[in-house]
């Protein structure tokens, strides 16, 4: 594993995870980071050669000028993917889902197939929306005050309580992630403290998410534009993305292969590893079976 500079109408940094065969990019959600894709890496790099982006606003990359927009970002993933010579396999968490299903339908010469995990989706029940993750989602999304109210919860939380919160936000039970999760997240969050723009990377971030989950219409154009392989992880006890959305989502692609962690949150590929890695595996395998 290193971390490396690529320039992609700017820098990025990205980790080479290493390992050989095709290329499998792995593509974060908001807030997150390179290391998001740590505990699946060694397994991955069996089969794949792996890299792992921060992407522009998000973990060592600054925006350096570059909208920090799901559409932008989604550009941004392209030339990296040609940059690494060919299409690839395309793993998205969160709005890093969303934004692979953006880089598959508009570029669907870079990426030979998708899976993607609790990918951001529209909002099927507004009833069902509890109100901590009303606050949490929405705040970013306040005019003027968004980045003021980031910033003072920082500064009124340490990293460890901005990360403690952050793991029971996400996860069905913290106590199970693994250790090394936890301390990659501590170091991106003290990293943030440090990035006079970071706040603002991620109200501008949620903001470009906005349009494809608060109405169906614009999201279900894209997704019907997606013709890759796809398999759609998603995990029931997750507060950021509805168990419903993801129905939803895999009735508008019923072709689409659909596997539900009953007791898995939002990032199933740190909650559960291995599980994880044995669904990828066995799609993938049906998509191949020589291999």
């Amino acid at each position: 594993m290193q971390r490396v500079t690529v320039d992609v109408d700017g820098p990025v940094s990205v980790i080479e995870y290493g390992g050989s065969g095709p290329l499998a990019i792995c593509v974060h959600g908001l807030e997150g980071s390179a290391y998001n894709w740590r505990l699946i890496a060694d397994d991955l790099t069996k089969t794949h050669t792996v890299v792992a982006p921060d992407l522009p606003g998000f973990g060592h990359t600054e925006p350096e000028g570059r909208p920090v927009t799901v559409d932008a970002i989604a550009e941004v993933v392209a030339e990296l993917i040609r940059h690494y010579g060919g299409n690839a396999l395309v793993i998205g968490n969160s709005m890093g889902g969303l934004i692979s299903i953006l880089l598959a339908a508009r570029h669907p010469e870079t990426v030979r197939a998708l899976a993607l995990v609790n990918p951001a989706s529209p909002v099927a029940s507004w009833r069902k929306v509890r109100p901590l993750s009303a606050l949490t989602l929405g705040t970013p999304l306040l005019p003027v005050v968004g980045p003021p109210l980031i910033k003072a919860y920082r500064a009124s939380h340490t990293p460890e309580q901005g990360v403690e919160e952050s793991y029971k936000f996400v996860t069905a039970d913290p106590s199970t992630v693994d250790p090394a999760a936890l301390e990659d997240a501590l170091e991106i969050a003290n990293l943030r403290r440090t990035q006079p723009w970071s706040a603002s990377a991620l109200t501008k971030a949620s903001r470009s998410i906005a349009p494809y989950v608060l109405t169906k219409g614009r999201f279900t154009s894209v997704v019907h534009n997606v013709s890759q392989p796809t398999l759609l992880i998603h995990g029931a006890k997750d507060d950021v993305i509805q168990m419903d959305s993801a129905v939803w989502l895999a009735d508008q692609r019923p072709d689409w292969t659909t596997v539900y962690f009953e007791d898995l949150g939002h990032i199933p590929m740190i909650e559960a590893p291995d599980r994880f890695m044995q669904v990828f595996r066995t799609w993938e395998d049906a998509l191949s079976p020589s291999r």
